[in-house]
């Protein structure tokens, strides 16, 4: 009788597991190999080649070297840039204002020489070392004008304090290295032959 009852239920069961996989299959339905893959899910397929009407990077790059500025080397300039503002910025904090005429514009080396000479009526000097510059890059460019400009981020470390005449600091100090961000401006005009970039404008961020 026990036996009678086993194999019943075992009838019963896969009855269910039956009725069950058709169900699921008419709700999944069958997979072809033709389905639609979920446009939000990340591909690793080839890419699909994009339409002729799209420039690709190669050819704007092309378009780019062949304008009338593609005499200006960014990485060049930089390299420039970088060895200016090591040198104005030490000059500046010697008090060398003969060695900053030859790069900087007129109303910034008026604006040097200015603080230059409060400092030293002041009895104030300042002891200044130069560690190096952290980072450089371009954030503004306009080749088209006249004069041209070039504006130019630079992070750098250096160590500086003003002392009084007593020898006191009053400010800075000579035990901690400073992180200092400045963006400078550099301009030069075309229809100047063998003119140098100078130093047009400051800011600190």
């Amino acid at each position: 009788m026990d036996n009678a009852f086993q194999y019943m239920d075992i009838i019963f069961l896969a009855l269910v597991a039956g009725v069950v996989l058709l169900r699921l299959r008419s709700v999944l339905g069958k997979r072809t190999g033709s389905e639609k893959k979920d446009p939000n899910l990340y591909s690793y397929d080839k890419p699909v080649n994009q339409s002729t009407d799209t420039p690709n990077p190669v050819q704007m790059q092309a378009n780019i070297n062949n304008s009338k500025t593609d005499w200006f080397d960014n990485d060049n300039f930089i390299a420039g840039a970088k060895g200016a503002y090591e040198t104005i910025v030490t000059n500046f904090e010697n008090d060398n204002v003969k060695e900053l005429k030859p790069l900087l514009e007129e109303d910034v080396l008026k604006s040097f020489t200015e603080v230059i000479e409060k400092r030293k009526k002041n009895g104030e000097h300042v002891e200044f070392s130069f560690i190096g510059i952290e980072s450089a890059e371009i954030i503004y460019k306009d080749l088209n004008s006249s004069p041209m400009e070039v504006t130019v981020r630079f992070i750098s470390e250096m160590i500086t304090c003003i002392k009084n005449s007593k020898d006191e600091v009053i400010s800075g100090s000579l035990n901690q290295i400073q992180k200092v961000t400045d963006v400078w401006t550099f301009a030069k005009f075309k229809n100047k032959k063998n003119a140098n970039w100078l130093l047009l404008a400051t800011s600190a961020e």
